[in-house]
């Protein structure tokens, strides 16, 4: 037997897991990423969205190995090939669609001729460091991600505080039930705002075909204001009153000097019939154990 009076705690039903937290884990993710994408468009330049990889894999990689194939945009020049830098290239797309890099015309004055592609072994630190002195301005790869992951921590820890209030709430809503607040949960406007009720209706079944098709009479709606019937709860009769009654009947059947006898005898017969429907259904008695 159960002798505690409180609501007992659960232990099944939904899960209990800080979901509130799992999504703002989720959104500033997606922060993260949108602001790391909308600074790679607009803020890095053509070289470095084009070497990126190569600048973060030559990181990696050369932990475990120490050479590797990496290819490198260079600019043909009378005296030779160099890399080609920013203040030498734009981009520029071919006419089946690809993106590549065209000459500025800058470059093209100062003596640049083309662009060339050129892939060979290189060593993965040297070119690490190599692509950081001519491209990145000495700059790791945490330097250039850094904006996004501060503002996706500040947006976690801004939200941290209402996601673990929400959490919590909902754990004890599932774990020891919500509080029964009545009224407080929906007041009566809020409730027949949506289903246009002022007072009390009842649904109606019996349509016609062309009011089933309008819409039309769906319910009989009793307004407000109208008084409604009223039940009368059967009173226990006291022993007092059948002789009251009698009292008034004996007083209303004797006739005045002034009457007829026709208005006497009326008074006789009303008594009568007022003691048969008195007599007529007589009040039970109900115990209070039946």
């Amino acid at each position: 037997m159960r002798m505690k009076w409180d609501r007992g705690e659960r232990t099944g039903g939904p899960s209990i897991r800080p979901v509130y937290t799992y999504v703002l884990v989720l959104i500033s993710c997606m922060a993260t990423l949108g602001i790391q994408g909308f600074r790679c468009k607009r803020v890095w330049t053509p070289l470095e969205r084009h070497y990126f990889l190569d600048y973060l894999g030559s990181q990696i990689v050369g932990v475990v190995r120490d050479n590797g194939w990496y290819t490198l945009l260079e600019v043909v020049t009378r005296k030779g090939s160099r890399l080609a830098l920013d203040s030498d290239v734009v981009p520029a797309v071919t006419a089946s669609g690809e993106n590549t890099f065209a000459l500025r015309k800058e470059a093209v004055k100062h003596g640049s001729l083309r662009l060339e592609s050129y892939r060979a072994h290189y060593n993965n630190c040297e070119m690490h460091t190599y692509l950081g002195d001519m491209i990145y301005r000495n700059r790791s790869p945490i330097d250039l991600v850094r904006a996004a992951l501060w503002s996706g921590l500040g947006l976690f820890f801004a939200g941290l505080l209402p996601a673990t209030y929400l959490d919590q709430r909902r754990f004890f809503a599932l774990r020891y039930g919500t509080k029964l607040r009545g009224p407080e949960l929906m007041t009566v406007a809020q409730f027949n705002r949506p289903h246009h009720s002022r007072g009390m209706g009842f649904v109606n079944k019996h349509r016609t075909m062309l009011d089933r098709i309008l819409g039309l009479n769906k319910k009989l709606p009793v307004p407000l204001g109208k008084d409604n019937p009223q039940v009368l709860n059967p009173a226990k009769a006291s022993a007092q009153e059948p002789l009251m009654m009698a009292r008034t009947a004996e007083t209303k059947s004797t006739p005045q000097p002034g009457e007829t006898r026709q208005e006497a005898s009326g008074l006789e017969q009303k008594p009568i019939q007022d003691q048969e429907v008195e007599h007529a259904v007589k009040p039970t008695e109900r115990r209070f154990f039946e």
